[in-house]
């Protein structure tokens, strides 16, 4: 099975669905086993940066090594950063990389021709129409079709000894607005109209339009305006814009075809042009023997917002069924129930393992310790992560405790023409994992996930900081009720947990073990070694009564030296090998640290039986007078 990564940034939110579906298309014409990656990040829309780098990390999930064939369609990337270093990873990968509309040293080109594309346009206009002056607004100026096109229209000019100056160009982006801006621009710096307005793409032709129209002036009456890409709202515009037409599937096509031809080692043009032709409408004062059908445009515009509305109102159904989840498992059952729109074979939610570490810490109780955040990747990806959910042909499969190391061979399929969409999962800047989604084009044609992904992970995130509020509550309290020396309760936790665990054991008819324990000789360490060493002898003491003790037992210091241990025993007996498992435990941290003294604890232990009525208390004194005997045995033989 042969594996194509596709690694692409989103035009803002949405989905460049036309390379993966020609890809796709191809490889299912064919029959060919192959099988495609897609990682897409919406990395550029956002003005929050921590939140772009989060959506960017995607990228430095898969080891590119492992798949035979890379795509990249890098020109949305607004870091530069970022766009390096996925050139520089695809470079080292050692396969065979394509880059779509963009000329990369060392990579295949696939793409239009945007030099002899723009060349046709202002051919067109030129040749005629006539027309000798001219503005430009164009897209960002450090974009490659953006450059190679306005390369095109000056080495045309210079052919044609057409008069221009660098004042006629205007470079913003490709958004409406840029041709907004750049109308008002050039109407401000210069005397007099053009004959024709060149844009960079139809959406900042449409914005010239508008534009000039604020002012009162006509298109095409007053000059010529041309865009490119041939949108809808080129044919659907009024006036109808005169554009540039291709194919966005046939990039997608022609990277399949260019790969399956390097893998049978067939000689290859490092350049592969797909076909645009030059459509001519009103705008430019041409009148095209092809009319758009308006009126099924418009059924199509007004279904479009029927299903929108649907979806949306499916999204709100999501957002409040999600505030009752108290698990991230619970969240993705919500999905495929509140959003039946969101059709595929299959979904699967990825998770670092630091998503329940708030929980576990609760859960823990008797080993709290701060989280730090930072655990988070901020790049890259832990090497094991957890398998949180999947869902696979309408079923949902058992992934309790599944871990996986890189995506593969989790993510393999078992016939050609796959495809699997990896999206990140992120809390601005930290990764907390990525959503795989088998067999997405539809979705992402349909542009429906950007706001399904956003509206999971913002609850994620929630839950999280209702996990946190809870382990740091936890946290406080500890503090309120925990010795900070032993880790073990202090007398106010004793005081507060003692009864209520004692009456519990006694309903349930459980033996309670009784069990006051004194640090032997501790005025005497503190007096001759130093408090260091005193110090040194509780804690180790605390240690060996947690290291015996059960998880559920109260182990708590009540005084400078005294401490008290409940928990459930048979009977004495049970209690005394508990007792001399904390002796032996002691003596043999004293051999092997090498103390220069005796360390050790006398013992007292009682066992309450069910069906005694003495209070709690009445043992507590009975085994602390157990201890003073042995204490007072053990001074009597230093003594003699």
């Amino acid at each position: 099975m042969k594996k194509i990564a596709l690694i692409m940034d989103g035009w803002k939110r949405w989905f460049t669905f036309a390379w993966p579906a020609g890809i796709l298309q191809r490889i299912r014409q064919t029959g060919e086993e192959v099988s495609l990656y897609i990682f897409n990040s919406s990395g550029g829309w956002s003005c929050d940066n921590e939140y772009n780098i989060g959506e960017y990390n995607i990228y430095r999930l898969p080891e590119l090594c492992e798949f035979d064939g890379v795509i990249l369609d890098l020109n949305n990337i607004a870091y530069p950063k970022v766009r390096e270093e996925v050139i520089q990873r695809a470079k080292e990968s050692g396969v065979p990389v394509i880059s779509i509309a963009n000329e990369i040293e060392d990579f295949y080109y696939v793409g239009i021709n945007n030099e002899k594309a723009m060349r046709m346009m202002i051919g067109h206009l030129h040749e005629k129409h006539g027309c000798k002056k001219y503005w430009f607004v164009m897209g960002s100026e450090d974009n490659y079709e953006n450059v190679k096109r306005i390369s095109a229209l000056k080495t045309y000019m210079d052919e044609k000894q057409l008069v221009y100056s660098e004042s006629d160009f205007y470079c913003e982006s490709f958004e409406y607005q840029c041709g907004v801006n750049g109308f008002e621009r050039l109407l401000e710096t210069h005397d007099a109209l053009p004959e024709a307005i060149i844009c960079g793409n139809d959406n900042i032709a449409v914005g010239v339009c508008e534009a000039a129209a604020a002012h009162g002036y006509q298109v095409p009456e007053d000059f010529c305006v041309t865009g490119f890409d041939n949108f809808d709202k080129a044919a659907y515009y009024e006036p109808r814009i005169s554009t540039i037409g291709h194919i966005r599937e046939n990039v997608g096509i022609a990277c399949a075809d260019l790969f399956l031809r390097i893998w049978k080692g067939e000689d290859s043009e490092r350049f592969y042009y797909t076909d645009t032709e030059g459509i001519f409408w009103d705008s430019c004062g041409c009148k095209a023997a092809k009319v758009p059908d308006q009126a099924n445009y418009l059924k199509g515009q007004i279904m479009y917002g029927i299903e929108t509305a649907r979806f949306e109102d499916e999204v709100f159904s999501l957002e409040y069924e999600l505030l009752k989840c108290n698990t991230v498992r619970e969240m993705m059952y919500c999905i495929p129930q509140c959003i039946p729109s969101l059709k595929c074979d299959a979904m699967y939610l990825i998770l670092d393992s630091h998503m329940d570490a708030y929980k576990e810490q609760v859960k823990a109780h008797r080993s709290l310790r701060f989280f730090d955040e930072e655990d988070f990747h901020v790049e890259g990806y832990p090497k094991c992560m957890q398998v949180k959910f999947a869902y696979k042909n309408g079923r949902m499969i058992d992934t309790d405790q599944m871990e996986i190391e890189g995506i593969f061979p989790f993510f393999e399929p078992q016939a050609g023409g796959t495809d699997f969409l990896f999206l990140p999962m992120h809390f601005r800047n930290r990764t907390v994992g990525y959503l795989v989604i088998e067999n997405a084009v539809y979705l992402m044609e349909k542009q429906y996930l950007f706001q399904v992904v956003k509206t999971l992970t913002n609850a994620m995130e929630n839950l999280h900081k209702k996990e946190k509020l809870e382990y740091m509550n936890q946290i406080l309290s500890g503090l309120y009720i925990k010795d900070s020396m032993t880790g073990l309760y202090n007398r106010m936790g004793y005081q507060k947990l003692s009864e209520g665990y004692f009456s519990i054991m006694r309903e349930k008819k459980i033996p309670v073990l009784v069990m006051f324990v004194d640090l032997d000789r501790l005025k005497y360490i503190n007096d001759t070694f130093g408090h260091e060493y005193g110090d040194f002898a509780i804690v180790s003491i605390a240690k060996a009564m947690q290291k015996h003790c059960d998880a559920d037992a109260i182990t708590a210091r009540t005084g400078g030296d005294e401490f008290i241990v409940l928990e459930s025993a048979k009977d004495e007996e049970a209690g005394m090998l508990l007792a001399d498992k904390i002796r032996a435990e002691l003596s043999a941290l004293r051999e092997k640290m090498q103390l220069p003294f005796d360390l050790s604890a006398s013992i007292g232990v009682v066992v309450a039986q069910p069906g005694e009525e003495n209070a709690l208390e009445s043992y507590v004194k009975r085994a602390e007078m157990l201890m003073y005997e042995e204490k007072t045995e053990k001074k009597v033989s230093r003594d003699s």
